[in-house]
């Protein structure tokens, strides 16, 4: 495949790339037109952070097209909304259990978020919201986004877009250059 060199030290954009066009050689080529993507961290948390809100409406369409309503799918935009929208895409997760018949793409899309939320609320710029003190709320230390983080929102946005497009609620080309060029939705 044309993008299998852009797991060793890859961005968060190489890492979506090559996991929306994994079994597809067309959407590989056409997709690596939007290649190299920015290397700085702060740039690619930016990025990263498109990515997820993205996401996370692919979940809420792939969620409602399995009879899953009120998913939360506005824009993601820091560490504490990616914690947050992950553990309500586990709570939509045991929903969709519940419901009768078989939903394994949406699961898999729902829990590729759900893992690449979770990486989201890793990307500071405070871990775990340290602050100076409970009076003052002073940031004693902001952190740099680890590449391990930016690369697993990467693939798991990837992954998500993968199963909607097997879904057949988008393609996976159009979408991916959607958010790549940053004319994707926000909801």
């Amino acid at each position: 495949m044309a993008v299998d060199h852009l797991f060793q030290g890859a961005t968060v954009r190489d890492r979506f790339v090559s996991a929306v066009a994994r079994n597809d050689e067309t959407a590989a080529q056409r997709l690596t037109s939007s290649l190299p993507g920015p290397e700085d961290p702060h740039a690619q948390r930016d990025e990263a952070w498109e990515l997820l809100s993205a996401g996370a409406h692919w979940a809420a369409e792939a969620l409602e097209s399995a009879g899953i309503t009120g998913t939360d799918a506005s824009p993601i935009r820091d560490s504490d909304t990616g914690f947050e929208r992950a553990q309500h895409l586990d709570r939509q997760l045991w929903q969709l259990g519940q419901r009768p018949g078989f939903h394994d793409a949406v699961a898999l899309l729902v829990e590729s978020m759900k893992h690449a939320c979770y990486r989201g609320a890793e990307l500071g710029p405070i871990p775990g919201g340290r602050l100076g003190s409970f009076n003052s709320p002073r940031i004693v230390e902001s952190i740099e986004p680890y590449p391990e983080d930016l690369q697993a929102i990467g693939s798991g946005s990837g992954e998500a877009l993968h199963w909607y497009a097997e879904l057949g609620l988008g393609d996976v080309t159009d979408e991916a250059m959607s958010v790549l060029s940053g004319d994707a939705r926000s909801a």
